[in-house]
């Protein structure tokens, strides 16, 4: 299927035809990835039915190959069917975010210093499973991944940060690694600058947020602490 539908592709981005080939492989792409990605129930919820749904994703993910085809074809991109799947994943994920109401969450308050740690934890309301959005959960997890890959070889420093924040310093103290208190402040001002970049730049809401932090917790900071 790969190849066949990378030809496929390539003859789209030459001449703009849609073939019914490449027009059946596209929309069996975003069908499966509608309901793997945001579960059909969110589906209905965003778009109202999922013909709607696969309707509009195979539009703009056509629209933008062929504003980039250009950009595409000069990079010689050898797997054209996985970088058709990934632009399908973003679309989707970009309808999820589109449909969200609430505020985006802002962090320029957030430092180290104790007269603000109030502020901080008020972003960090960890809710039950029950009362989550199912699609907040859906864009967190994905944050998450992306959080992680952010801050790869710096989970100690980013699990110190959250710790300080959520609870006593002697929770924290297996991740400060022997630090001074200066030399963990700047460090503390240095992740932040980092996080509010990463919030602002992903348009995170304040419970997307703090489900994050909660998993980052869970996944990363636990699993640091068990093996300490």
């Amino acid at each position: 299927m790969s190849k066949e539908l990378d030809r496929e592709i390539l003859k789209f981005l030459e001449d703009r035809k849609v073939t019914p080939t490449l027009e059946k492989m596209l929309r069996e792409i975003v069908s499966f990835n509608l309901v793997d990605i945001l579960g059909r129930e969110n589906v209905l919820k965003i778009f109202g039915n999922e013909k709607s749904a696969v309707d509009e994703i195979f539009q703009d993910v056509l629209g933008a190959f062929w504003e980039k085809r250009s950009e595409i074809l000069t990079r010689n991109i050898d797997n054209l069917t996985g970088y058709l799947v990934k632009s399908v994943e973003n679309k989707i994920y970009d309808y999820a975010r589109s449909k969200k109401r609430k505020k985006v969450l802002s962090l320029d308050s957030i430092s180290d210093s104790e007269s603000e740690e109030s502020t901080f934890l008020d972003f960090i309301q960890l809710e039950e499973e029950a009362r989550r959005d199912p699609l907040e959960q859906i864009l967190a997890e994905k944050n998450f991944e992306a959080l992680r890959n952010l801050f790869s070889g710096k989970e100690k420093d980013l699990c110190d940060f959250f710790y300080k924040k959520l609870f006593s310093d002697e929770k924290t103290n297996i991740f400060a690694s022997g630090k001074t208190v200066q030399a963990r402040y700047k460090s503390h001002e240095r992740l932040a600058k980092r996080i509010r970049d990463f919030v602002m730049e992903n348009g995170i809401t304040e419970a997307e947020f703090s489900r994050i932090v909660e998993i980052y917790m869970s996944e990363i900071c636990e699993k640091i602490r068990q093996n300490r």
